[in-house]
């Protein structure tokens, strides 16, 4: 399965779904990050907070983005979405987080650390993960690019996240 670099970004407000996540599609698009859509990619559903749960759906590359992301959306919980860029090897990942049911509350994006994605970790960090961070316009994005072995959990509640986080320092730490 392997190591994974994860970054946290929590937002300034709680975000309707869809809308949010349509736009940073499209913001992702104009810097080359794809929607993985093949036979082998699947929505992966987070768990309702009173741990409900839903299977997961394979998507078919005649999925259209909104399509995609409507599925997304529909589910109170959110989820995971498979992404690709040139420059990162293997697809990287973006949980999309509602700690209410209700809302979009934050962002954790997550890719292999395998030799190559170790060799280009200040390109991915400077040219990927700043940018996405940048187009959310966050309260807070912490994460590590391969230097930092400290994670969050972003399945647990948003207080112990904030807790766990306070008084760490990470590879990528942005605290308005």
């Amino acid at each position: 399965m392997g190591i994974f670099n994860s970054t946290l970004i929590l937002l300034k407000e709680k975000k309707a779904p869809a809308s949010m996540i349509l736009e940073l599609n499209e913001n992702l698009k104009s810097i080359g990050i794809l929607l993985q859509k093949s036979d082998y990619a699947r929505i992966i559903f987070n768990d309702s907070r009173n741990e409900e749960e839903k299977e997961p759906i394979t998507l078919q590359k005649s999925h259209t983005d909104e399509e995609v992301i409507g599925l997304l959306s529909s589910w109170k919980g959110l989820g995971l979405l498979s992404y690709r860029h040139i420059n990162i090897e293997f697809p990287f990942l973006i949980n999309y987080i509602s700690w209410d049911d209700q809302y979009l509350q934050g962002l954790e994006i997550s890719y292999q650390l395998s030799a190559e994605n170790y060799t280009n970790r200040d390109h991915i960090k400077d040219d990927i993960l700043l940018k996405i961070i940048e187009f959310i316009n966050p309260l807070l994005a912490v994460g590590s690019i391969g230097n930092s072995e400290d994670e969050f959990r972003v399945d647990l509640g948003l207080e112990y996240n904030l807790d766990y986080i306070k008084n760490k320092k990470f590879d990528i730490d942005i605290r308005l």
